[in-house]
């Protein structure tokens, strides 16, 4: 069970570490093209809660 849960967690730590990058990339783009970078608010809710799981896991670690 608890295997289970470490890939789990591992795979929800890949999906938000892409789509931090993903989102760098989009500001890097718009910077280049000198517009203005916008996020919706269901793209942005997103993005905090996959902010919050890497640092969460960087700074504690998975333990189980």
């Amino acid at each position: 069970m608890i295997d289970i849960l470490n890939k789990l967690f591992l795979f929800l730590f890949l999906l938000s570490t892409l789509n931090i990058i993903r989102n760098v990339f989009f500001l890097i783009r718009t910077i280049v093209d000198k517009e203005r970078f916008t996020l919706e608010k269901g793209e942005l809710t997103i993005l905090g809660i996959s902010i919050a799981y890497v640092l969460l896991i960087l700074i504690d670690g998975v333990n189980l």
